[in-house]
C-alpha cells in the first residue's frame, strides 16, 4: 500500500485499532525482545487487557491523564498500550527528569495516575518522587492526597521491592482475574481519531514547559509515512535505543513494529556496546538514532568486530547529519536506505523527510520534503507573505501533523497561528529548487544537545532560584559529540561568592542532565539591546572567538 492511501487505510482508526490489528494479524510473532525475555503480540495483549481493566477499576476514564515514568523495556509498552486502551492520555516523563521537572509536569497536566518504575541505574525515580510528594509514604494505596498535586490519586509501581502509597503492578493485575472484554470494547468504541492520545511536554520562549495535545490521527499518519518512505517491511526488527518518552523513540520502538508485525529489540538505556551486540544477536534490520548515536557506534572499537549486515534501513534526526557520517552508514553499516528528518513536538515529531535513494549530500544539507498531506511554506518575518525558493524566512505548516494546541495555554496556542491558519514553527529556513527544505537557524533560542531540546529560558528561570545570581543567560555552543552544549553566563550579585561547581551541582541535583550547562562563565555585565534584552549572539561570538 502506498503512503498516498494512508487516509483511506487509517482515516477512521485509532492507536487502539493499530494495536488490535497487530494482535489479530501477528499474534504469534515476537513483539518484544528484552534481555532473555521474548514476548509475542498475543502474550502482551493479555497483559494489556488485564492492566486496562485494572485502570478502569481504579476509576480511570476517557480523557484522564496518565503519566508514565520508565526506561525502555516491556513495562513501558504495557503501560502505554493499557493507557491508550482505556482512552487515557499519556503524559511521558523523561528518565532524566529531576524533582523540578516532575513536579511541574504532573501538576500542569492534571495527571490522575502515575505508572512508574523505581529506578534506572543510579537514578532513583521513587526517591525523586518523594521529594515532590512527601505525603506518599504516609498514604494508603488509592487514597493519595496532596495539596501540590490535587489530581494525582493513584501510583502504580512496576517493582515489587517498593510500595509507599502506591499499588504494585502484581497486586493490581492479580485483582483483575479474567479481563472483561465487553467492557473494554465498549470503552474502545468511544475513542475517536481526533481525540488527544499523548501530551508530551516541550518548552519555549516563555520558559515554562507546555503540554502538546497530539491526536491518534497524527501518530498514525506519521507511522505510515515513516513506513513508506523508508520501505519498512513486514516482520522487520527494530533496535530500540531512542527513549520511548520521546516521539522519535516511540515511533521506531513501538508503533512501527506494530504496523508491520515487527519486533522491538529493547535496550533499557542507550549504550553503543549493547546496541552493537543486540544488532548482531537478533539480526536487527532497522536502526534509528541521533547523529551522536551513529557516531558513537561507528567509532566504537567493537564496531569492526560486530556483524551488522542484517541492517537494511536507518533513520536519523534531531540534529544535522554530517555528510561523512551518512556515507559511513551506507558503506560501513551497509544499510540500503537512510533518511533524515526535521520536526518538532508541535508537528507530531516529523515535518519533512528525505526520500529513499537521496544521496548523502541531500541528507546532510537538507531535511527533505513535506510528509503527505502536509503544507509547508516559508514566510517573510515582517510581512508574513510567502517567499520563493532560496529566500530565508520562517517555516510555517498546515495539515494533519499540527497539534491541537497547548494544554491549558490558550494564549500561547493562539500566538503560534496566524490569521490564515498557518502554524509558525519559530525555525528559519528556505526551500531549494528541488523542493527540499533547508533549516538555516532558529527564531527561538532552543538548541539541541545529544538529540534533546534545551530551552535557555527554562534553564535561566530555574537558575534564578540560586542565591547570588543577578543575571543569567544560557547560550548553545558547538560540541563535537553532542552537537551543542549550554554555556551559562552569570552576573553575580554584589557581595556574593558564587562558584562554578556550586551552580553546576545545584543543576545536576534538580534538572535533567542534558539541561545542565557545560560551563559557567562569570561576567560583570551583559551586552544589551535597546529594549533591555540580552544579545545572546554576542555572548556566543565572544565565547567562540575570544
Amino acid at each position: 500500500m502506498k503512503s498516498s492511501d494512508w487516509l483511506m487505510e487509517w482515516k477512521n482508526k485509532t492507536l487502539v485499532d493499530l494495536w488490535e490489528n497487530a494482535c489479530a494479524r501477528f499474534g504469534d510473532n515476537e513483539f518484544i525482545v528484552f534481555g532473555d525475555r521474548r514476548i509475542t503480540y498475543r502474550e502482551m495483549q493479555d497483559q494489556v487487557d488485564r492492566l486496562a481493566c485494572a485502570l478502569v477499576d481504579l476509576g480511570i476514564q476517557k480523557g484522564d491523564k496518565i503519566a508514565i515514568w520508565m526506561p525502555n523495556n516491556p513495562n513501558w509498552a504495557l503501560a502505554e498500550l493499557a493507557t491508550i486502551k482505556v482512552g487515557g492520555i499519556m503524559v511521558p516523563l523523561s528518565t532524566r527528569f529531576k524533582s523540578y521537572d516532575v513536579e511541574y509536569i504532573l501538576k500542569q497536566s492534571d495527571s490522575v495516575c502515575l505508572l512508574m518504575m523505581e529506578r534506572l541505574g543510579k537514578i532513583n525515580f521513587f526517591k525523586i518522587l518523594l521529594e515532590v510528594y512527601p505525603e506518599l509514604g504516609e498514604c494508603q494505596p488509592g487514597q493519595l492526597r496532596s495539596e501540590e498535586l490535587p489530581f494525582l490519586k493513584n501510583i502504580v509501581l512496576f517493582d515489587e521491592t517498593i510500595k509507599g502509597g502506591g499499588f504494585t503492578i502484581t497486586e493490581l493485575l492479580n485483582g483483575v482475574g479474567t479481563p472483561n472484554k465487553e467492557k473494554l470494547l465498549a470503552i474502545q468504541s468511544k475513542i475517536l481519531p481526533e481525540d488527544v492520545v499523548n501530551l508530551p511536554y516541550t518548552s519555549g520562549t516563555t520558559g515554562f514547559p507546555k503540554g502538546v495535545m497530539t491526536t491518534h490521527t497524527q501518530y498514525l499518519g506519521q507511522t505510515v509515512c515513516f513506513r513508506e518512505r523508508l520501505g519498512i517491511r513486514e516482520g522487520d526488527r527494530f533496535i530500540a535505543i531512542a527513549p520511548f518518552f520521546a516521539n522519535f523513540g516511540n515511533y521506531f520502538g513501538l508503533l512501527l513494529p506494530m504496523i508491520t508485525g515487527g519486533c522491538s529489540l529493547m535496550i533499557e538505556a542507550y549504550d553503543p556496546v549493547l546496541a552493537l551486540r543486540m544488532i548482531e544477536k537478533e539480526k536487527a534490520t532497522h536502526f534509528s538514532g541521533t547523529p551522536t548515536m551513529y557516531l558513537d557506534i561507528l567509532n566504537h572499537p567493537e564496531f569492526n568486530q560486530t556483524n551488522v549486515s542484517s541492517l537494511r534501513t536507518a533513520m536519523t534526526g534531531a540534529a544535522p547529519a554530517p555528510v561523512q557520517m551518512v556515507r559511513e552508514v551506507y558503506d560501513k553499516m551497509g544499510v540500503e536506505v537512510i533518511c533524515n528528518g526535521y520536526g518538532m513536538t508541535e508537528n507530531s515529531g516529523c515535518t519533512t523527510m528525505t526520500q529513499k535513494g537521496d544521496p548523502p549530500e541531500i541528507l546532510a544539507n537538507t531535511t527533505g520534503q513535506p510528509l503527505l498531506g502536509v503544507s509547508i511554506c516559508i514566510k517573510d518575518l515582517k510581512t508574513n507573505e510567502k517567499l520563493g525558493n532560496r529566500q530565508i524566512g520562517e517555516l510555517c505548516t498546515k495539515g494533519w501533523i499540527v497539534m491541537k494546541g497547548y494544554y491549558k495555554m490558550i494564549t500561547e496556542t493562539e500566538k503560534c497561528f496566524d490569521k490564515e491558519g498557518w502554524f509558525h514553527t519559530g525555525d528559519l529556513g528556505m526551500v531549494d529548487e528541488s523542493d527540499n527544505f533547508i533549516i538555516t537557524g532558529r527564531l527561538k533560542e532552543m538548541f539541541i544537545s545529544g538529540g534533546f531540546n534545551v530551552y535557555p529560558v527554562e534553564v535561566e528561570n530555574f537558575l534564578y532560584a540560586y542565591p547570588g545570581i543577578s543575571l543569567v543567560a544560557i547560550v548553545g555552543v558547538p560540541d563535537k559529540r553532542l552537537g551543542e552544549v549550554g554555556i551559562a553566563f552569570v552576573v553575580p550579585k554584589q557581595g556574593s561568592t558564587l562558584t562554578e561547581e556550586g551552580i553546576l551541582s545545584f543543576c545536576r541535583e534538580r534538572i535533567a542532565g542534558y539541561k545542565v550547562p557545560r560551563q559557567v562563565v562569570f561576567v560583570q555585565d551583559m551586552p544589551m539591546a535597546g529594549v533591555g534584552k540580552v544579545q545572546k549572539y554576542l555572548l556566543r561570538e565572544n565565547y567562540l572567538n575570544p
